[in-house]
C-alpha cells in the first residue's frame, strides 16, 4: 500500500518512524494493521464518546449514553477483561462530567483537521477539541487515556502538541492560545502557550523524517519491540527471538 500522497506527514506517521523505520514500513506502505488492545480499544471508546457529546449535546448527564452507544467491543481477552475496562472508562467519564458542569470555556470544534505546505511538504493533523477561552483565546486539546504520567513531563517537549499549535496558527489563524494534554484517566490538564513550542525545530523534525521515508530508508530500531503491537509479526522483533530461544 503507497500512500496516496507520499510528501504527506503526519505526528502518527513522523512518530512511527522515529521509533521503528521497518515498524513505518509495516503500517504506512505494506498497510499491515497493528491490531486493538484492551487500553487502545477504550481509548478509541472515549474519543468516540467525547466527539458525540461535544457535537450533539450540553447536557453533561447525557455523557454516560454516548458511552454506551459507543463502547468498542473489541480488543479484549474475554468478558472480564471487556468488563473491567469498560468500568475504567466509566470512571473517567463520571469525572468528566462533574467537570463539564464547571467548564467557562465554549467548545468551537471536535475531532477538526488542519493542513498546511512547509517546503514542499504538507503537514495534517486531527485535534480533539477546540475550545474558545472566556478572553477570546483559544485551546486546542489532546486526550490522552492511559493512567500514567512521567514524573517531569514537560508538554513543550511534545512533538503532538508542538504541531497541532503550529496547524492551529497557520491552518486557522488562531494566534493567540495554548495547547493542552488532558489526561482524562487522571482528572489532569497540562498546558502551554502556543508560544512555547520551537516551530522550526518542530517542522525540521517532520521534513527530516519525511526526507528520511522518501528514501526508503527503512532499518528496523528493535529497542521498542517489547511494547510494539507488531512484535509477534516482525521478522526483526528482539522480543520473538527471545520467546524462540
Amino acid at each position: 500500500m503507497i500512500p496516496q500522497n507520499p510528501r504527506e506527514l503526519n505526528y502518527s506517521k513522523v512518530k512511527t518512524y522515529r521509533e521503528c523505520p521497518y515498524l513505518y514500513k509495516l503500517k504506512y506502505t505494506e498497510g499491515r494493521k497493528e491490531g486493538l488492545t484492551p487500553a487502545t480499544s477504550l481509548g478509541v471508546s472515549i474519543h468516540r464518546t467525547l466527539d458525540d457529546y461535544h457535537s450533539h449535546s450540553s447536557d453533561p448527564g447525557e455523557i454516560m449514553r454516548y458511552y454506551n452507544a459507543n463502547f468498542l467491543c473489541a480488543g479484549f481477552g474475554g468478558a472480564g477483561e471487556q468488563m473491567e475496562y469498560y468500568l475504567k472508562g466509566q470512571r473517567m467519564l463520571k469525572i468528566y462530567e462533574q467537570r463539564e458542569h464547571e467548564r467557562k470555556s465554549a467548545v468551537d470544534a471536535t475531532e477538526r483537521e488542519f493542513m498546511f505546505d512547509y517546503e514542499g511538504w504538507t503537514i495534517r493533523g486531527k485535534i480533539d477539541r477546540i475550545d474558545r477561552l472566556e478572553d477570546d483565546s483559544w485551546e486546542v486539546i489532546d486526550y490522552k487515556t492511559d493512567a500514567q504520567l512521567e514524573e517531569n513531563y514537560d508538554i513543550t517537549s511534545s512533538l503532538q502538541l508542538g504541531v497541532y499549535s503550529i496547524g492551529a496558527r497557520r491552518a486557522w489563524n488562531l494566534k493567540k492560545g495554548k495547547a493542552t494534554v488532558y489526561f482524562v484517566a487522571l482528572d489532569k490538564k497540562i498546558s502551554a502557550g502556543f508560544d512555547s513550542f520551537n516551530e522550526r525545530e518542530i517542522l525540521d523534525i517532520f521534513t527530516a523524517a519525511g526526507e528520511a521515508i522518501e528514501a526508503r530508508k527503512f532499518a528496523p530500531d528493535t529497542k521498542h519491540c517489547p511494547r510494539c503491537l507488531m512484535n509477534n509479526r516482525c521478522p526483526y522483533s528482539s522480543v520473538k527471538r527471545q520467546e524462540a530461544a
